[in-house]
């Protein structure tokens, strides 16, 4: 799963690991994501991703509609990135451009298993990716308007780490944290310093010596074992699914996941003055709160917003996806997330409830591996239907209607969605593709089917557009 947060709140996408679709919240919910479950929104996707990616997604607004840029695997365990822009009248996302971003020069191999997070710098900064090689290590892509994709190097050099979990966080100017686990007893951070090295730390014990970098090599990672752990990670198995790292407005750090109890942990680091805490364990809270969730050690995602300190947690507790949220230093009671059922509103036997209906649970839900019972091969044949009749109207479409407005790019990179979205981000080759135009004849809720494309770098463009990101970010700096 993964969280984010723009302008007009929070989002979250998911896997469906009997499918293999990517699902994702409305997006044009406000506030409190909708997540429809019959049938659901799906990311069209040119690259398949395999099944069991890990997912990272960030996104903004730009005074029109919501854009989407999500980061996943394929089945050739490159790492892809797809830009989706929302129909703000329909509530769903529409492709507009995929690229597979690990071929770049000098990028290492990437692990099958690797953990995926994304940070949004801003628009001069960009993205910067974290994955895992084949030796466990941690790198990182960059996207930055003068350079586009390219290998940003390695974030942390050190292979000894039992879990492939990957986090991260930006709140300001170079103002970059990532959260990984180390081993069965301790988690590791990463921190951008101001000399453009990153700052690699262990907790609760800490490593031997101060100085650790992306640039030290891996016979600098010891443990300092003459200092006295602070406290102990409860119910840490060193593997979980997932990570979740939020700052909030007084630059407080924290870091969550679902432990071997299936229960929400987290811990902080304080800021007082120009110093930050070690990390402290967080009270736990009572199950109207933090929910026990269907699997231990289990997925979730994580949305949150510096400037209010909002913090939203989204994972599955009885087969329903619940949403916890923290809003300036208080945790409200958990709520089940609204679904539209379209089904059951035509049959009048219900509306957008918050449970999952009989449909939902037979494979529109978010997979096994979150709790949601799936009868997988009546979903099967009702997806195949739906597949093969949108392929069908999309026949008769362009049989009827051969020339269609699609996306232009000016001269400067920017791009012109029929006339309203000139400047808005995006990346990828331009140029017409069936699925970058949004056909007038539609129907109101789009098929879920993927784009059929073989997995392979070489059908790419050379170069890419440039994109222009949001540049409405926060400056604070971290002490």
């Amino acid at each position: 799963m993964s969280g984010w947060w723009t302008d007009v709140g929070p989002s979250f996408a998911v896997q469906n690991l009997t499918t293999g679709l990517l699902q994702y919240s409305t997006c044009n919910s406000n506030n409190t994501p909708l997540y429809p479950l019959d049938p659901p929104n799906v990311f069209l996707t040119k690259y398949s991703p395999k099944n069991g990616t890990s997912l990272a997604a960030t996104g903004w607004f730009d005074k029109t509609t919501t854009w989407a840029s999500v980061f996943y695997q394929n089945n050739n365990d490159d790492l892809v990135n797809a830009i989706y822009t929302c129909d703000w009248t329909k509530g769903v996302y529409n492709h507009v451009s995929s690229a597979v971003i690990s071929d770049r020069a000098g990028t290492p191999v990437v692990n099958p298993q690797t953990g995926l997070s994304v940070a949004l710098l801003g628009e001069q900064e960009g993205y910067r990716v974290f994955f895992n090689d084949k030796n466990r290590e941690m790198h990182f892509l960059k996207f930055t308007q003068q350079d586009s994709w390219s290998y940003g190097g390695p974030a942390s050099t050190n292979s000894n780490r039992t879990g492939l979990a990957i986090h991260s966080q930006f709140s300001g100017v170079r103002n970059v944290s990532v959260v990984t686990p180390r081993d069965i007893s301790n988690m590791e951070t990463v921190r951008l310093n101001i000399d453009g090295t990153w700052h690699v730390s262990t907790f609760p014990t800490p490593l031997k010596g101060f100085n650790v970098t992306n640039l030290s090599n891996a016979t600098s990672f010891p443990y300092d074992t003459s200092a006295k752990p602070s406290m102990t990670l409860e119910a840490w198995s060193g593997n979980p699914k997932a990570l979740g790292l939020a700052v909030d407005a007084a630059l407080t750090r924290y870091i969550f996941y679902v432990g071997t109890d299936s229960m929400v942990h987290s811990v902080a680091a304080f800021v007082t003055g120009s110093t930050e805490s070690g990390w402290r364990p967080q009270p736990d809270q009572t199950a109207d709160i933090w929910p026990k969730a269907d699997e231990a050690n289990g997925d979730f995602a994580i949305a949150s917003d510096f400037g209010t300190s909002s913090i939203r947690l989204y994972y599955a507790s009885g087969g329903v996806i619940h949403e916890a949220n923290y809003l300036a230093g208080n945790w409200g009671s958990a709520s089940k997330l609204n679904a539209f059922n379209t089904s059951a509103a035509q049959g009048g036997s219900g509306g957008s409830g918050s449970g999952l209906s009989t449909g939902a649970k037979a494979g529109v839900g978010v997979g096994v591996s979150l709790g949601v019972i799936l009868l997988a091969g009546a979903a099967a044949g009702i997806w195949m239907l739906r597949k093969k009749r949108a392929a069908d109207e999309e026949k008769a479409l362009a049989a009827a209607a051969p020339v269609v407005e699609v996306a232009s790019t000016h001269g400067d990179g920017t791009a012109s969605h029929h006339g309203s979205l000139a400047g808005v981000a995006r990346t990828g080759s331009g140029g017409s593709r069936p699925w970058d135009t949004d056909v007038k004849d539609k129907p109101a809720t789009p098929t879920p089917r993927e784009l059929e494309s073989p997995n392979l770098a070489s059908e790419l463009p050379e170069h890419i557009d440039r994109t222009e990101l949001p540049s409405d970010r926060n400056v604070t700096e971290l002490p």
